[in-house]
């Protein structure tokens, strides 16, 4: 993973650890509509099953042919879309910015792209799944024509940036709006005070091992 992705949501002022993710076992699988989050270091992403996208993100279904879940990630604009040149650039980090979202598709489940122990799998209900994609959605920036605003390709991972509409601050980072995503979702996640994915994977973790023992 690229250095502008590890430090996508904080600047070297903030350097905390993140904790190891571990998918604790869960034998039988519990019933709903997977969700996928992924640990990468100081950043935590979202993936959705293509068939859980819904009617408006249902367009990434063409651009990213072939593909099985879409991962979307969320960080300020000029760490995710171009490295920073100097030093300064990352004290400034937590600087408020315009953001980005990053949209990568995979033709694999995110357990099997990313390190093992990386990738949490939850489960939500049809309308937890809709309200997942539709926070997703109304984040994404539309030009006047109400199309999505395309800023960039990414080369690590291959993927593609477009612009969000809300802006990035150091109480609204990469994790803040993931644990927010799944919230939205009806999943016992919550970004209040959440800044660091570690913050994000303890609570994410907690909910799985949750979802296995009322299985």
């Amino acid at each position: 993973m690229s250095i502008k992705t590890l430090l996508c949501c904080t600047s070297l002022l903030l350097c905390l650890a993140a904790c190891e993710t571990i998918q604790p076992p869960c034998e039988p699988r519990p019933k709903g509509n997977p969700v996928y989050v992924v640990g990468q270091g100081w950043h935590a992403e979202i993936g959705i099953p293509v068939e859980q996208l819904g009617p408006h993100l249902s367009a990434f279904r063409k651009t990213f042919s072939g593909a099985k879940v879409l991962m979307f990630g969320y960080g300020k604009k000029t760490f995710f879309t171009a490295p920073a040149d100097d030093i300064s650039e990352y004290i400034l980090g937590p600087v408020p910015g315009p953001a980005a979202i990053h949209v990568v598709g995979l033709s694999v489940t995110p357990l099997e792209a990313y390190p093992e122990g990386s990738t949490v799998v939850l489960r939500t209900t049809r309308e937890g799944s809709r309200a997942l994609a539709e926070y997703v959605w109304s984040d994404l920036a539309k030009d006047d024509a109400g199309k999505l605003v395309f800023l960039s390709r990414s080369s690590d991972p291959d993927g593609l940036f477009y612009g969000a509409v809300s802006e990035y601050n150091l109480f609204h980072t990469c994790n803040t709006w993931t644990a927010d995503a799944l919230e939205k979702a009806g999943l016992p996640v919550s970004g209040d005070s959440v800044v660091f994915s570690g913050q994000v994977m303890d609570q994410v973790e907690e909910a799985a091992e949750a979802q296995c023992k009322a299985n």
